[in-house]
């Protein structure tokens, strides 16, 4: 058994070496647009970060709002970054927020001069202050913002020590396009704190020609300096096989950084339904 996975391991490999030779420009762009900014990814991540600080307060000290709206901003927010951001009346502003659009504008400029440790509550503040208008609550002159920052026990820091991984999974539900009702599929597993795995699974049952073997390989990368974020990522390649061992097809999936909060927030989807080799795909950080 041994010497067969060794061996499938390597047609893997084979598998991805497309995949591989073309992972470089996957980061080309990351400072433009909502999916590549960097800017965008730390102040998502900020707040994030903050969600969890917020938890260990009472519920009496954040005047009016629960966490779980602030969650559903965050998770419904579209931020993005422009070089310098100013109001109509010519003022340079740290960010705009169009709640109508469900949008956040940041100043990449300002953010910049944001990152250094001794702006971290700043940071911090600024970012709720966003949120709040986003969810409907005044917070002109961080009259609600300023408050319940001073609450939290955050301590300076400096963003460019990234949490790792940025974008965590460790789920991989898998379902059959086809499937006559005899055969199953079960999901995949991965252990967060393993910077690299491979994963197997195939399917159960009576299957005929819906059988299928899918094999999962895990990498971990280092954040690129054009992303401005410092930390490790994971990239995952898949591949799916008849039971002759025949290709049905590959892919090379990165899910989003920044995009589930920790596993104690509750299951969140980290990618939408991916289609491979007759086979389903989406991506889970559960708790």
């Amino acid at each position: 058994m041994k010497k067969r996975i060794t061996a499938q391991f390597m047609t893997v490999l084979l598998l991805f070496s497309f995949a591989t030779a073309e992972a470089g420009p996957m980061r080309e762009g990351w400072d433009h647009g909502n999916a590549g900014d960097s800017y965008a990814a730390e102040f998502i991540m900020t707040a994030k970060d903050l969600v969890q600080h917020l938890k260990t307060l009472p519920s009496t000290e954040l005047k009016g709002f629960k966490i779980e709206t602030l969650i559903g901003a965050i998770e419904t927010t579209t931020v993005r970054s422009e070089d310098v951001l100013y109001y109509e009346d010519g003022r340079e502003v740290e960010g705009i927020n169009k709640p109508e659009q469900k949008l956040i504008l940041i100043n990449r400029r300002m953010w910049r001069e944001n990152r250094v440790e001794t702006e971290t509550l700043h940071r911090y503040t600024f970012v709720l202050h966003e949120y709040l208008w986003i969810m409907g609550i005044d917070d002109t002159q961080y009259k609600v913002s300023a408050p319940i920052v001073a609450l939290l026990p955050v301590k300076n820091y400096d963003p460019s020590k990234w949490w790792n991984p940025l974008n965590p999974v460790n789920y991989l539900m898998l379902n059959l396009v086809y499937n006559s009702g005899a055969c199953t599929l079960a999901g995949a597993s991965f252990n967060l704190a393993k910077t690299e795995e491979m994963v197997m699974v195939e399917t159960k049952g009576d299957c005929g020609d819906d059988y299928r073997k899918v094999i999962i390989a895990k990498s971990s990368l280092t954040a690129p300096p054009s992303s401005g974020s410092r930390g490790t990522f994971h990239r995952y390649q898949i591949a799916v096989t008849d039971q002759s061992g025949n290709s049905l097809g590959q892919l090379t999936y990165e899910p989003e950084w920044g995009r589930c909060l920790g596993p104690q927030t509750g299951a969140c989807a980290s990618s939408g339904k991916l289609l491979v080799g007759g086979v389903e795909i989406i991506f889970w950080l559960r708790p």
